[in-house]
């Protein structure tokens, strides 16, 4: 299985490996959906949402999102943003771990945790639908407009940008930058902490903040 789900104490950690780049298919999405409702089915205080070693997610598979068939592309989008509309809306704690590359829906998911650590190295994180001819879409724009500082959102949104870890902290991208090997611990830290945090206050407090970007988010991907 390329998805798998851990719980340690009041923590789910939820990680992609399919052993290459973590590219994006239906596949992929079935099991992240089945370990984000077993995260919710076992009442996890919060979730680490973390890729593999070098790559936290290399993006949709591109043969199908520059392919022949429109409706093929527009239903593996729809459903990439489905899951960042959970990770943005989720009532407890998501935090994402970057131990490498973050590209497109990657970089989206990124947007929608709450805290998001990135590890230092050789790694590049970028919104590159634009060069690739794939327009960006309000639902994905919600979170990122939201995350990003707003001198970096036309370089990246716009201009297709690639950002090293150390560019993409002062971008907005992540949250934090640790040094390589050391991300798995930090994430679980900061989750444990947020879980400690009145889950109801907590909760409501997230929705009133991102209500707005959320009703785009619902009107556009059902």
């Amino acid at each position: 299985m390329t998805i798998s789900l851990e719980i340690h104490d009041a923590v789910a950690v939820i990680g992609i490996d399919d052993g290459k780049k973590n590219v994006i298919n239906h596949g992929v999405l079935d099991e992240l959906e089945a370990a984000f409702d077993e995260a919710d089915n076992r009442n996890a205080g919060a979730v680490v949402f973390k890729g593999r070693q070098g790559s936290f997610c290399a993006g949709y598979d591109i043969s199908v999102m520059t392919g022949e068939d429109p409706d093929a592309s527009a239903r593996l989008g729809q459903r990439g943003g489905q899951l960042a509309r959970r990770i943005y809306a989720s009532p407890r704690p998501v935090v994402g771990l970057s131990p490498g590359h973050a590209f497109t829906i990657g970089a989206v998911w990124l947007a929608c945790c709450d805290v998001s650590i990135g590890e230092q190295g050789a790694f590049k994180y970028g919104m590159t639908e634009v060069a690739l001819n794939v327009p960006l879409t309000g639902w994905a724009l919600e979170p990122l407009r939201a995350k990003l500082h707003p001198a970096h959102q036309l370089p990246a949104l716009l201009h297709s940008g690639i950002y090293s870890p150390e560019d993409a902290l002062q971008a907005g991208f992540i949250d934090r930058l640790v040094p390589a090997g050391e991300g798995l611990a930090a994430a679980m830290q900061t989750a444990a902490a947020l879980a400690e945090l009145p889950g109801d206050a907590y909760a409501k407090t997230k929705l009133a903040i991102r209500q707005p970007g959320l009703e785009v988010m619902a009107a556009q991907l059902g």
